[in-house]
């Protein structure tokens, strides 16, 4: 318990240090992002999906195959209203259909990933990307149609 407290106070807090978002704006979970395009390491592919916001806060891409894995958003994100992240001018709501291009990764494989202590680490074990998944995502956009 007081490890699930901990990962709860530290994601909340590298939220405030990360985000230029109004805080009436910031009514959205815990957002990661790349530092750089590509940052993260694996194959890149054309991904596509359903934004979901789970009760915990964490946005997920619920893919057709399934899959919801939590999603590391492109540099430059913060969140947005209604549980969503704002990238430039787009504004990504829960239940949009997006396409993305990035890949699909274990959070291991990500920079402290596999420690409560780290940027991925707390925010992916909060959003349960150690058993889900991770999105990385390179760039984004609103699916067509």
């Amino acid at each position: 318990m007081v490890r699930l407290v901990a990962a709860v106070v530290a994601a909340s807090s590298l939220l405030a240090g990360c985000t230029d978002a109004p805080e009436d704006d910031a009514t959205g979970g815990y957002l990661a992002t790349q530092e750089t395009v590509g940052a993260l390491p694996g194959a890149r592919l054309e991904i596509s999906g359903t934004l979901r916001v789970l009760a915990n806060g964490c946005l997920v891409l619920e893919r057709d195959n399934g899959k919801q894995p939590w999603i590391v958003w492109p540099p430059g994100a913060v969140p947005g209203p209604q549980g969503g992240a704002k990238l430039g001018s787009e504004v990504y709501l829960p239940g949009d259909r997006v396409t993305a291009t990035g890949t699909i990764a274990v959070l291991a494989d990500l920079p402290g990933g596999n420690r409560d202590d780290s940027y991925y680490g707390t925010l992916g074990h909060y959003c349960d990307g150690d058993a889900v998944g991770v999105a990385v995502l390179d760039s984004i956009r609103h699916a067509a149609g």
